[in-house]
This record gives structure tokens, sequence and C-alpha cells, in this order.
């Protein structure tokens, strides 16, 4: 199962690709495949002057994806532009805002 591995980015860039690797670590020790466009994206798109292509790009990925899981400490503008397409694509949306190991929900969003 591929799993879309939405994450605030921007910010404290390095401790952001740091939490996202760390899930990523969480998510394949579970069995499954993060698809994590913080980790792969950067590499080729520039976020601050190519905002609205990398987001392009997420949303993409996304389609490819069997389930959305946010994690974080707060919902970033994109990730509420990601979970409103994974919910407008039927993908299911599943909530892990935390530290990695320390969840406070795993329910389905509405």
């Amino acid at each position: 199962m591929k799993i879309y591995i939405a994450h605030p980015y921007a910010g404290d860039v390095a401790a952001n690709v740091e939490r996202v690797r760390a899930i990523c670590r969480s998510v394949v020790s579970e069995g499954y495949l993060p698809i994590a466009p913080q980790l792969y994206l950067p590499a080729f798109v520039d976020e601050e002057s190519d905002r609205e292509v990398a987001l392009r790009f997420c949303l993409e990925l996304l389609g490819c994806c069997d389930a959305l899981w946010f994690y974080g400490t707060r919902i970033s503008p994109g990730m509420e532009r990601e979970i409103s397409a994974a919910q407008e694509r039927g993908i299911p949306v599943i909530n892990r805002l935390c530290r990695v190991g320390a969840c406070r929900s795993t329910e389905e969003m509405p």
C-alpha cells in the first residue's frame, strides 16, 4: 500500500525534512511504501519560486496513493490542499498529527 505523507515543509526546512525521514522509516516499519514529496521534489523544484508547480506535482503523486496520512503539529496551507484533494478523490485521510511514535489519533477524517 502506498501512503502519501503530508507534513509541513516550509519554515524550518531542515528539521521538517528530518521529521519526514523519520516518519518514512516508521511507515516502512509498518509495512507500507511512503510517498514523501518533501524528500523528492526539492531536488529539482524550488519550493519558494515554483510553489504552484510543487503543489501540482504533489497532487499528481497523491493520485497514485492508497491513503494520505498527515503528520506534524499543525496543518499547513499546502497540507489543507492535499487533504481536500484526497477527500475529493475518495482517498482515505488518516490523522497522524503528532510526533513519530506518539500519535493522538489515527481516525479517518470524514
